[in-house]
């Protein structure tokens, strides 16, 4: 399958609402047919939305009079005046512009095809900027040029929309499809026309900043890229590393920020107690030479929970029978009777009871 071509699309669109107008005005004028035309320089005026870069115009100049002429038409669109402004070909009207100031008459006159012109104002401006994008595809592009492409062309088809026009499919693939790239890529160029501080943006369109360094400036806070900034002015450079490292301590400061703030939340908060204990659950047995603590009168587990009780006495809850750290206990001393105790607490939570183990 084919990749979807946006301005055929919309043409078919353009048709359907033409039929649908010419059902409801009886007297609608037809659309002129598209044609080609050889136009003197003087009656042809650059497009003020032309944001693609002018560079390469010597080696353009030398291409064109190697192969005798521009062979590419460009297009444009009627204006008052009998002028015809320039959709693209930009470049090669500037090359053919410094031709004939160099004396070389035979290109004063440029092939260019000629986009009829739409009543409704709105949809020729739609038009217009969809044009200079779509027939500027395939030129060689600066980074700038696909910033400032992907940014065009989103904002040209939201206006599209907001005209009564329908999209197939989602915006950003669109995008992705007419611009022959991928949805990521579009997704990075997005981040960078819409998050990158202007001064970054600005070394991009001087081509002292590629892409990928570029998106990963973006995606931090501003005062983050105001330092990067500086850093980069001092060092003369900024790598992709660079702004990873950044990025990722921007990210370990932010942790912090949240685990401190919680550490402060809790300290705030007043202090949980224990449950309340009986005088009687817990108490030493009469005749025990190894300090064993023994439960008595206690209260059963809740229903559900701690039913595994092997390791407790099941019938009475009294000592921990089973339990060998405890019954193999037979010193008398302190540390001994720490280790049973331990050993008691790990056997109470295993069967779901933690409210003795304090």
């Amino acid at each position: 399958m084919g990749k979807f071509n946006l301005n055929d699309f919309l043409k078919i669109q353009d048709k359907n609402i033409e039929e649908q107008k010419a059902q409801r005005e009886e007297n609608r004028m037809k659309r002129p047919a598209y044609k080609i035309a050889a136009l003197h320089i003087s009656d042809l005026v650059p497009s003020e939305g032309n944001f693609y870069s002018m560079d390469g115009i010597e080696e353009l100049k030398r291409d064109i009079e190697l192969a005798g002429g521009v062979k590419q038409n460009l297009t444009v669109t009627p204006i008052d005046g009998g002028k015809y402004k320039i959709l693209s070909g930009h470049r090669r009207y500037r090359a053919c512009i410094e031709l004939v100031r160099d004396g070389k008459t035979e290109y004063e006159f440029i092939p260019c095809g000629i986009e009829p012109k739409q009543e409704n104002e709105e949809m020729q401006s739609i038009r217009e900027e969809l044009l200079l994008i779509t027939t500027n595809s395939q030129r060689e592009k600066t980074d700038w040029d696909k910033v400032q492409e992907a940014k065009h062309l989103r904002d040209v088809l939201y206006r599209y929309k907001s005209q009564g026009g329908k999209l197939p499919g989602r915006l950003r693939e669109i995008i992705a499809d007419t611009l022959n790239t991928s949805a990521a890529q579009i997704g990075r160029l997005d981040a960078i026309g819409k998050n990158l501080i202007p001064e970054f943006q600005e070394e991009i369109k001087e081509k002292r900043l590629g892409i990928s360094t570029a998106y990963e400036i973006s995606g931090l806070p501003q005062e983050q890229q105001k330092e990067a900034l500086e850093e980069y002015r001092e060092k003369g450079s900024f790598s992709i590393s660079d702004a990873r490292q950044k990025k990722l301590y921007q990210q370990q400061q932010q942790q912090q920020g949240g685990i401190l703030d919680s550490a402060a939340g809790k300290q705030d908060m007043p202090p949980v107690l224990p449950p309340r204990q009986k005088e009687s659950t817990i108490k030493k047995p009469a005749s025990s030479s190894n300090n064993v603590p023994s439960v008595t009168n206690a209260e059963p587990p809740a229903s559900g929970i701690g039913r595994d009780v092997s390791a407790i006495n099941e019938a009475k809850f009294g000592t921990v029978r089973s339990d060998s750290a405890i019954n193999s206990t037979k010193s008398g001393t302190v540390l001994e009777a720490l280790k049973s105790l331990c050993a008691y607490c790990r056997a109470m939570e295993k069967a779901g009871d933690t409210s003795r183990c304090v």
